[in-house]
């Protein structure tokens, strides 16, 4: 039985979060997605890229060479 509670409680908190995204709200702490925003927050800072912005080489270009 304790099985069944934790599916409806996970039905419940699913519920939540559907309701806030589809009017446009704040999803509730509960939200999966917000807890990895959080933990996320800050990973790229002072001098990283990501890899759009990565410069890539151009065609022909010699290894340890700026050209």
């Amino acid at each position: 039985m304790s099985s069944q509670t934790g599916a409806t409680d996970k039905t419940i908190k699913a519920a939540e979060i559907a309701r806030a995204e589809i009017a446009g709200k704040e999803t509730p702490a509960c939200d999966p997605r917000k807890k990895a925003d959080a933990e996320n927050q800050g990973q790229l800072s002072g001098d990283q890229t990501t890899i759009a912005e990565t410069p890539v080489a151009p065609v022909g270009a010699k290894p340890g060479t700026s050209t």
